[in-house]
């Protein structure tokens, strides 16, 4: 598999968590950079680097609770475990990029 497809594919896993929790900014923010990924628009490296980059409104800072609006289908804890995996998954593929 390419990088791209890689990174396409896991963007769409992340789209899809955010789809499920009702999370309305980062779906968004989500399908506008698989876009600009498939439309290369953008480099990969960088792209991913607005997702797990450092600062304030990173990905990192998200979390997912029904106090913040979101859709709770399984504990926040088992959430937000979520979340986090997929948080790595995208750190290794952007650590992983050249």
């Amino acid at each position: 598999m390419t990088d791209k497809n890689r990174i396409i594919e896991t963007l769409g896993k992340l789209q899809n968590f955010f789809e499920e929790h009702n999370e309305k900014g980062w779906t968004e923010r989500t399908k506008t950079a698989i876009r600009q990924i498939q439309e290369g628009k953008t480099g990969n490296k960088s792209v991913l680097c607005d997702f797990i980059g450092a600062g304030m409104g990173g990905l990192i800072d998200l979390y997912i609770c029904a106090e913040n609006g979101h859709i709770m289908k399984r504990s926040e804890t088992e959430t937000n475990e979520q979340l986090a995996n997929l948080q790595e998954e995208i750190l290794t593929i952007k650590n992983a990029l050249r």
